[in-house]
C-alpha cells in the first residue's frame, strides 16, 4: 500500500499525514514477514497509535472548520479505528499477543477503505467550496 494514485487526496497536509501512517502500517507488515522482535512491533504500534489520534484530531478540526455535512459519519469512523487501535495495543499488553499478518492486514484494509471513502468525501467538498470561492 503506498500513498499514490486512488489513495492520494491532493489536500497537502492531508496527504502528508496518510503517508505517515501507511508507512507505520507498511512497518508493521514487514516486522511479522521478518519475525521481528515484539519490542519494535510495539514501538511502531505507538507511533500509529499516537499519529492517527494526532491526524484524527487535525482532521476533523479542519472538517469543522470547513462546515463539512459528512462529520459526524466520519468521526464515527475514526472513533472504530482508534478503539480497533486501542484493543490491539491493550491485547498485546496484556499477554503474549502476537503481531499478526490478519491484524496488519486489517489496518491496510481500514486505513484504505477509509481514505478512498470518507476521506475522498471531504477532499471533494474542500475541492468544491474552493473552486465556488475562486468563482465568487
Amino acid at each position: 500500500m503506498t500513498n499514490d494514485g486512488d489513495l492520494r487526496l491532493h489536500v497537502p497536509s492531508i496527504d502528508f499525514e496518510h503517508g505517515l501512517q501507511i508507512d507505520l502500517v507498511e512497518a508493521l507488515g514487514r516486522l511479522v514477514a521478518e519475525g521481528k522482535s515484539r519490542e519494535v512491533a510495539d514501538e511502531i504500534l505507538e507511533k500509529l497509535l499516537d499519529l492517527t489520534q494526532v491526524h484524527f484530531l487535525a482532521e476533523e478540526l479542519m472538517m469543522r472548520v470547513e462546515g463539512f455535512p459528512g462529520y459526524e459519519a466520519h468521526v464515527a469512523e475514526h472513533g472504530e479505528l482508534l478503539a480497533e487501535l486501542l484493543k490491539l495495543r491493550a491485547a498485546r499488553r496484556e499477554g503474549d499477543h502476537p503481531m499478526t499478518h490478519v491484524a496488519v492486514d486489517g489496518l491496510r484494509s481500514w486505513l484504505a477503505g477509509h481514505i478512498r471513502t470518507q476521506d475522498r468525501a471531504f477532499a471533494t467538498f474542500l475541492a468544491a467550496r474552493t473552486v465556488r470561492g475562486a468563482a465568487g
